[in-house]
């Protein structure tokens, strides 16, 4: 008998270290499963040297918490790299976890905020002599730069009458497109600009960093039926939606 309970539990276990080597994809990954109780009624206090007596009253359990049911905080982390919407290098932001975890840390852009670091990027900042009140550009900033740089302005004049481009007529036209911007910010061509043509001018952003804007001058009369009838490019570049996919979940994982 003691045989064959040997020989059993010999073949279970040859059984198990194979379900376990054909199974790749086994999960292995501790569960967050914590649930913290108290004590309804605690046991009295024993002599010295000896053991409280529990009896079945002393059993009673009273639910306190259940830590897995909490939601995960937030990681504040330090950027290494400009990310967009996030910020820019040396920034302390605070992300999801799942953002951190999945993407800015596996692809080096962001690392914990431990003292180290923070020590480290502020050194950095006092050796470029960047003060902490003064960035050169914040992360809106940057999305305004690449937003801007995409852009075809329609800039409209008279046609009817003479007239020289000035920084004042993009300025109108521009607030009409939904950007407001100074006119000291604006720097047009050397060349006076008089007639209906391309041009390329220069939009400084926050005073730091400036960035070439395509336009055009459209002409309109006070009779429509001598406007000129021609197709141009869109105001703003089209964005379009990405879905997500089950493929790009995977790679995002993998990565």
């Amino acid at each position: 008998m003691l045989r064959t309970a040997l020989q059993s539990t010999r073949q279970c276990s040859q059984r198990l270290l194979t379900t376990h080597k054909d199974a790749p994809l086994l999960n292995l990954e501790h569960v967050r499963t914590t649930v913290i109780m108290e004590q309804m009624f605690p046991p009295k206090l024993a002599r010295k040297g000896a053991l409280p007596k529990v009896t079945q009253k002393n059993r009673v359990l009273n639910f306190v918490d259940r830590v897995h049911a909490h939601k995960t905080p937030d990681i504040t982390c330090i950027l290494t790299d400009f990310v967009e919407g996030v910020g820019i290098r040396g920034d302390t932001v605070t992300v999801k976890r799942r953002l951190f975890r999945g993407k800015l840390f596996p692809a080096g852009q962001a690392v914990y905020a431990t003292d180290e670091n923070v020590e480290k990027f502020t050194r950095e900042k006092q050796e470029k002599g960047i003060k902490e009140e003064a960035k050169p550009l914040g992360v809106y900033g940057e999305m305004t730069v690449k937003q801007l740089a995409g852009m075809y302005l329609k800039v409209p004049m008279s046609g009817d009458n003479s007239w020289v481009l000035t920084p004042k007529n993009v300025r109108v036209a521009l607030r009409k497109a939904g950007v407001e911007v100074k006119e000291s910010c604006i720097t047009l061509p050397q060349e006076a600009i008089t007639g209906p043509e391309e041009f390329n001018f220069r939009i400084t952003v926050n005073g730091v960093k400036s960035v070439m804007v395509k336009g055009r001058v459209v002409l309109r009369h006070n009779d429509p039926s001598k406007d000129e009838r021609i197709e141009l490019p869109p105001t703003w570049l089209p964005t379009t939606k990405i879905k997500k996919t089950k493929q790009s979940a995977e790679s995002l994982g993998d990565s």
